[in-house]
């Protein structure tokens, strides 16, 4: 055990992380210590995060998962010699209600429909749960561990059985009431939001952390304020947050951040705060979440952007240089929310290819990203190990995607956000598609693709495709990339509810930067419902 301010300033310049609880014998930090401490969590917050795998805990929930290893398989291992190097874990079912070992708040150990199953009380039985294995893996393995807290989740809206007791005492903890679902068609429906005005909320919120650091070998914790992003009644009922709202926010955030440093001078182990907001600063002021107060006043180690509800066009470059001045990485979201092709391009949750989460990623790197934050990819569910571990190989190296093949797409969020209940309200997607094309003259896109668009002497391919909706017989409009006449379409073909005209560009055409798409005229009350380029290396 190390006990002298030698030992442990030693320990410290060696990179060493953690020193042990009780490695103080109980006594204050002296100001040097403390400072050590200090320059081991800068050192921490900026260690290497390709990509952080955001694991919503569900995995808990899967029929036949009742030993470690078979837990292990389905969202842990897949993990293994990937890029990524971080996994947030996630316990929250609804607020209070949590798949974690808790004596602060509710334990969720029921079973029914719609979940296949529920291992957690076998697990809890065996003294351990979804985070604490997690925990143990990471910590094998070399996997950065963090806890994410949804900090107002509200899945007990569609799933019943979430429905914490905790809410049921007292219905003015929540904004509003079942009948809400029915009588509005916004973010209201949402009835089950917790009300951050109401005097248990902070409270709750803080034992329920304290516990979960004291009694986990964990990295730190993250604030995740997107799921789901309303924490009073101004904003839930479609205004901003007043200051008042905001400051609440901020001082939850400085007692999280306390609680955060207590108990790492405790164990003499660098534990980190992180949080999730939307993608700019005027979407976050929205909310109450005042952060660049936040990241100037030294309160959060990390910071994730945005829902994932829109992968392309996203304006983050301003708070990744706001993070950076302030000695902050930042870690944008990709989600296959906001990567499977939505109606008029697609029907049902189909995820898009790889090449355009590629695309997607190389964006976000080109804007200064630290890193990538995945969000909804499930190697045994939703897309399969062979999809998961060729992305997770791909998107946390701008080398390794350069390699790849990528698809830049013009943002098409407007053809599903609009109609998004809560997401429309937090995400950026002014500027999305669909456009109507003009009667008369030329209708203007513009795309932007990262470069560099090829390795020094690679040669590669590029194909533009366009989605029309509503083109019907009229005849194909003629379409220019960069002024270049693109001619007749390589293939022209019926796709869910639009037609897809793809067409040759020569690979002299194409820009690393914005690109200009020109469609002129037609006789059609039409739309450009989707835009992307395909850039394909040739080996």
């Amino acid at each position: 055990m190390m006990s002298s301010r030698r030992d442990f300033l030693q320990a410290v310049v060696a990179g060493s992380a953690a020193l042990g609880v009780g490695w103080s014998h109980g006594e204050s930090l002296a100001a040097v210590e403390r400072e050590a401490l200090r320059t081991a969590r800068q050192q921490a917050a900026h260690r290497r995060r390709r990509i952080i795998y955001n694991n919503d805990g569900d995995d808990i929930f899967a029929a036949g998962a009742t030993t470690k290893e078979k837990f292990y398989e389905l969202r842990h291992r897949p993990l293994l010699e990937t890029q990524v190097d971080t996994i947030y874990y996630c316990t929250t079912q609804s607020f209070n209600n949590y798949t974690h070992a808790t004596q602060v708040a509710e334990q969720f150990v029921k079973s029914g429909s719609p979940l296949p199953a529920n291992n957690l009380p076998l697990f809890l039985q065996h003294q351990t749960d979804g985070l604490r294995m997690s925990c143990e893996f990471s910590n094998q393995h070399g996997f950065e561990s963090i806890w994410t807290m949804r900090m107002n989740d509200i899945h007990d809206v569609q799933i019943p059985i979430y429905f914490p007791q905790w809410k049921k005492s007292d219905s003015t903890r929540v904004m509003g009431t079942l009948d809400d679902v029915k009588r509005f068609t916004d973010r209201r429906r949402l009835w089950t939001l917790v009300n951050f005005e109401h005097p248990d909320v902070e409270p709750r919120i803080l034992a329920i952390i304290e516990e979960v650091l004291r009694n986990y070998s964990l990295d730190g914790i993250d604030l995740d304020f997107l799921r789901a992003p309303f924490y009073f009644r101004t904003t839930y009922e479609g205004l901003p947050a007043t200051d008042s709202q905001t400051a609440t926010l901020t001082q939850l955030v400085e007692k999280v951040r306390n609680l955060v440093l207590a108990e790492s001078e405790r164990q003499g182990k660098p534990l980190l705060l992180s949080c999730r907001g939307p993608v700019t600063e005027t979407l976050c002021q929205y909310l109450g979440i005042n952060v660049r107060h936040w990241l100037k006043a030294g309160l959060i180690d990390t910071l994730s952007l945005g829902g994932g509800y829109v992968a392309f066009d996203q304006p983050v470059a301003e708070l990744i240089a706001l993070g950076h001045e302030h000695r902050v990485p930042v870690y944008p979201c990709l989600s296959r929310s906001g990567l499977w092709y939505r109606p008029p391009r697609g029907v049902g949750e189909v995820t898009q290819p790889t090449a355009v989460w590629n695309g997607a990623a190389a964006r976000l790197w080109q804007a200064g990203a630290d890193g990538i934050q995945v969000f909804n990819v499930f190697p045994h569910n939703n897309v399969g190990e062979r999809f998961a571990r060729t992305l997770f190989t791909t998107i946390g190296d701008p080398k390794t995607i350069l390699s790849s093949e990528r698809a830049f797409q013009v943002s098409d969020a407007g053809n599903y956000m609009p109609s998004h209940y809560w997401a429309k309200d937090v995400e950026e997607f002014s500027g999305a598609l669909p456009v109507a094309l003009k009667r008369t003259g030329s209708t203007v896109v513009t795309l932007v693709a990262a470069g560099p668009l090829a390795s020094a002497g690679t040669p590669f391919e590029s194909e533009l495709r366009l989605d029309f909706a509503g083109l019907g017989n009229a005849t194909s409009p003629a379409v220019r990339f960069n002024g270049h006449d693109l001619g007749k379409p390589l293939r022209s073909e019926g796709v869910a509810q639009v037609q897809r005209q793809s067409y040759a560009v020569p690979s002299n055409v194409p820009n690393a930067g914005p690109n200009q798409i020109e469609i002129d005229a037609t006789s059609a009350e039409a739309q450009l419902a989707g835009a992307e380029l395909w850039i394909t290396p040739q080996s």
